[in-house]
């Protein structure tokens, strides 16, 4: 998790060169897809909020019956519909807090997304769309985890959010990650690893898909940031290649029309 000055407004996502470096983030274990069918009391409906490029709403489309995707970023969504042709999809633009989803819906899942809505409007609407014994899934991480050179690769990233103006990992970014807790009653989280080798390369362009990290936020530093990552992987790829973990974190629970009590 990394802190930047000021809190971004999600608006960094509309560019199509972020969805494009979207390709450089890492899978989500495929274990993941099993632990959320199992979340539903049903394989009917499923909804995809801020669904990106599509990371979850494929995997999702071949367990329901239905999925609705919905994100605000129209090069987000045109990649996602590239990549995901199954004709069980219905495509939303439009942030989640306005789409018009048809209820009851059996599965309400979140992946790095959540942190982005506006709760007090998001978490009363599914209360109501969700069926009985229905869940909402919260999913985090798609990033290394573990990996030889892992200490490295985080002292990069830690040195250029303090050379922007910011605090990794600071106590008010935690708390606006965070803060969608207060909307559900929880009923569990497991934390789901899996084993993965990508290109040295699309991995330092897949940095470039963060709101931190943008090219047109970076501008020309761009270049210097890509090299100082480089330096720290090259020495561990083979063929130009570097393996790792993810560790993803999947939490899950009913959504409440009110926030619980501080």
């Amino acid at each position: 998790m990394i802190d930047a000055p000021v809190q971004n407004s999600g608006r960094d996502f509309d560019d199509a060169d972020v969805a494009r470096a979207y390709a450089g983030r890492a899978p989500y274990p495929p274990a993941l897809f099993a632990h959320l069918a199992e979340l539903a009391p049903v394989r009917g409906a499923a909804v995809d909020l801020g669904c990106g490029t599509g990371k979850l709403t494929g995997g999702l489309a071949r367990l329901f019956t239905a999925v609705t995707a919905i994100d605000p970023a129209k090069p987000m969504l045109a990649h996602a519909r590239r990549v995901n042709p199954q004709r069980n999809i219905l495509w939303i633009n439009s942030l989640a807090e306005d789409a018009e989803i048809e209820g009851p819906v059996d599965l309400a899942v979140a992946g790095a997304s959540i942190h982005w809505m506006r709760h007090a409007v998001v978490f009363p609407r599914l209360a109501d769309l969700l069926s009985k014994g229905a869940r909402i899934a919260i999913v985090e991480g798609d990033g290394p985890a573990e990996a030889e050179w892992m200490e490295a690769y985080r002292a990069v990233l830690v040195r250029w959010v303090e050379r922007q103006g910011g605090v990794w990992n600071s106590p008010e970014f935690v708390a606006r990650a965070r803060a969608h807790e207060t909307w559900i009653d929880v009923e569990g989280s497991e934390t789901i690893a899996g084993d993965c080798e990508m290109r040295i390369e699309d991995l330092i362009d897949g940095e470039h898909s963060r709101a931190t990290w943008t090219r047109v936020k970076m501008g020309p530093l761009a270049e210097a940031f890509d090299a100082d990552l480089r330096a720290v992987l090259a020495p561990h790829a083979r063929d130009g290649r570097t393996a790792f973990r993810t560790e993803t974190r999947l939490s899950w629970g009913r959504p409440r029309r009110t926030p619980k009590p501080l």
